[in-house]
């Protein structure tokens, strides 16, 4: 993707994906938000030549025993976090409706159904820098 030419601005809306998986499913997680991030940059970008986008990143972490002592050691649990922040409202609609073509979706959505913590679905941006 181009670099990003707009920053997050409050009222905006957003997807946010978390999900907690064991390690022994990882590659397969791991997997499928390669197929995610193929399937967006395929129909999004940072201008509007597809549907728009002002900010996506996905992240991955062990999970943290005591997230305030790291030193606690981790659960065997590995986070992902998938985000997304569209320029428009319209743009979740518009990721909604391409979804619905996207032929990798079933794989994706099992593992947010399955895994799925927190699923922010047409979030609103209500804090920024």
């Amino acid at each position: 993707m181009e670099s990003r030419v707009e920053m997050v601005k409050n009222g905006q809306r957003t997807f946010n994906l978390n999900v907690k998986v064991p390690a022994d499913v990882v590659s397969n997680v791991d997997a499928e938000i390669k197929t995610h991030a193929k399937w967006m940059r395929d129909n999004h970008s940072y201008d509007d030549s597809k549907i728009q986008l002002v900010h996506y990143y996905v992240s991955k972490s062990d999970e943290l025993v005591n997230f305030a002592n790291p030193d606690d050691g981790t659960t065997g649990n590995v986070l992902f976090s998938i985000n997304e922040v569209y320029v428009h409202p319209d743009g979740i609609g518009q990721h909604l409706d391409a979804a619905g073509s996207w032929p990798d979706a079933p794989g994706f959505f099992e593992i947010m159904a399955k895994y799925g913590e927190v699923l922010v679905i047409n979030g609103e941006v209500i804090e920024t820098l």
